[in-house]
């Protein structure tokens, strides 16, 4: 399963469009619903914006990673500085991917699920 988290409906509707094919697609409008579909369901990868309104998307990789240490994440951004790539590195994300979304999305996230089970 896998968790997309956006302030942007329009993005999260394209997201589960491109993603949902084969796989279930949970989608969050926010830090607080991706922690509870996170909690109640269990996720094998995330795609987090790093630009959420309110909680920011490093302080919910943050979270998630603290308390899924197995999770998958892969930041997602429109804009994304050096500063920013190296960040969410540290952190343990293992994708960075930039906006806007196309169907190539969909190839990236199955490379990491795929490489999470082994």
């Amino acid at each position: 399963m896998i968790l997309v988290v956006d302030d942007d409906l329009s993005f999260l509707d394209l997201a589960s469009k491109i993603l949902n094919r084969d796989r279930q697609v949970f989608l969050a409008v926010d830090a607080q619903q991706a922690f509870q579909l996170a909690q109640r369901l269990g996720f094998s990868v995330a795609l987090v914006n790093l630009d959420l309104s309110g909680k920011d998307g490093l302080s919910l990789i943050q979270g998630l990673r603290a308390s899924f240490p197995d999770l998958s994440i892969i930041a997602v951004s429109s804009v994304l500085s050096e500063h920013q790539r190296d960040t969410v590195k540290e952190l343990g994300v293992v994708e960075v991917l930039q906006k806007p979304i196309t169907p190539e999305w969909k190839s990236v996230v199955e490379r990491i699920r795929a490489s999470r089970r082994r």
